[in-house]
């Protein structure tokens, strides 16, 4: 498996954090048809060849996502959109870098 590792801080309180962090997965399983579950503050994400978890803490969000072997030489492509939805949707939320 190769690791996209991925962090933003928010200023936002985990409730908030939450609803927004689930728009992004709605977003991400959307075009990745991914399926997703939530485990107390973590949301487990997992699609073929891909497994993620987008952890909500109090002032920050961290998405770690393991790609497979066939998803391998896509990381870079994977991990820059997978970025720009992060920053697209907790800026919207009014998110702080």
């Amino acid at each position: 498996m190769s690791l996209i590792h991925l962090r933003k801080k928010h200023a936002l309180g985990r409730a908030k954090a939450r609803k927004t962090a689930e728009k992004l997965a709605d977003s991400l399983a959307a075009e990745y048809n991914a399926k997703y579950q939530w485990h107390n503050n973590d949301l487990k994400l997992t699609a073929k060849g891909v497994q993620g978890l987008l952890h909500v803490g109090h002032d920050m969000v961290d998405i770690k996502v393991d790609l497979g072997v066939m998803l391998r030489p896509f990381k870079g492509k994977i991990e820059s959109r997978i970025k720009a939805q992060l920053d697209d949707t907790l800026d919207k939320d009014n998110f702080s870098a």
